[in-house]
């Protein structure tokens, strides 16, 4: 299974860089046209998932959103962003099905920014308090975002091992921001804020910075020079 899971992986990365050929291109001549579109979900009056002491998923997506952005322009990497405040992207127009209004909106918005990845910025939450861990999406059949989805992943569960074992995988979805939009594409569960523990960390601003960073080296990852040949492009 690890040698299938391996040749998957390498055939994916293979893909993913004729998908973006500046990948194989000399570092010192792709760093600029790097883009890619940081989506921090919910907004405005959507508070998302909302952990027992209050915590509201929206203000953690956004929090973590602005590191992450700043993360990747420290490393060369140009960011679009769906919204860099506590706003949906309906704004204040009466629309029925707002939130389907508001996603087809930010699906729109990355089709249009010349951005070449997306990353979703959600925080889970399930009816068992005891569910943890990240864990990354990817709309089913899509290789690339397959690929995308391994190495944030395989990030976020390296950057945050002291906080304890997380064997989750990336998974298949079937999203809508990941069916509209037209680059490879993730959804990034940051944790789970209906487990207290993990709720307690999301709210912390060097927490929300450790998932920033875990979130930019899988990026980096699929970039040359990144993690993979032990060299970051900035």
């Amino acid at each position: 299974m690890l040698v299938l899971f391996t040749a998957l992986l390498l055939l994916g990365y293979g893909a993913l860089a004729r998908w973006l050929p500046w990948m194989s291109a000399p570092v010192a001549d792709t760093r600029a046209g790097r883009i890619v579109a940081i989506d921090a979900g919910h907004g405005g009056p959507d508070p998302g998932a909302v952990g027992p002491s209050g915590v509201l998923e929206k203000d953690v997506t956004l929090a973590i959103a602005l590191k992450l952005e700043e993360v990747l322009k420290q490393a060369g990497i140009e960011t679009v962003m769906t919204r860099t405040g506590d706003y949906d992207l309906v704004r204040g127009e009466e629309v029925p099905h707002r939130q389907r209004a508001d996603l087809i909106r930010r699906a729109e918005l990355v089709n249009h920014s010349g951005a070449q990845l997306l990353l979703s910025l959600h925080a889970n939450s399930f009816p068992d308090p005891a569910w943890s861990g990240a864990q990354t999406f990817y709309l089913e059949g899509d290789e690339l975002s397959f690929v995308l989805a391994t190495h944030v992943q395989t990030a976020m569960v390296r950057e945050l091992r002291d906080l304890g074992p997380n064997r989750r995988r990336p998974a298949s979805a079937d999203l809508r921001i990941l069916r509209d939009v037209h680059v490879p594409a993730v959804v990034v569960e940051v944790g789970f804020l209906s487990n207290p523990s993990e709720e307690r960390l999301l709210r912390q601003g060097d927490h929300q910075a450790r998932g920033a960073q875990a979130v930019a080296n899988g990026v980096r990852a699929v970039f040359p020079g990144g993690e993979r040949g032990g060299r970051g492009p900035g």
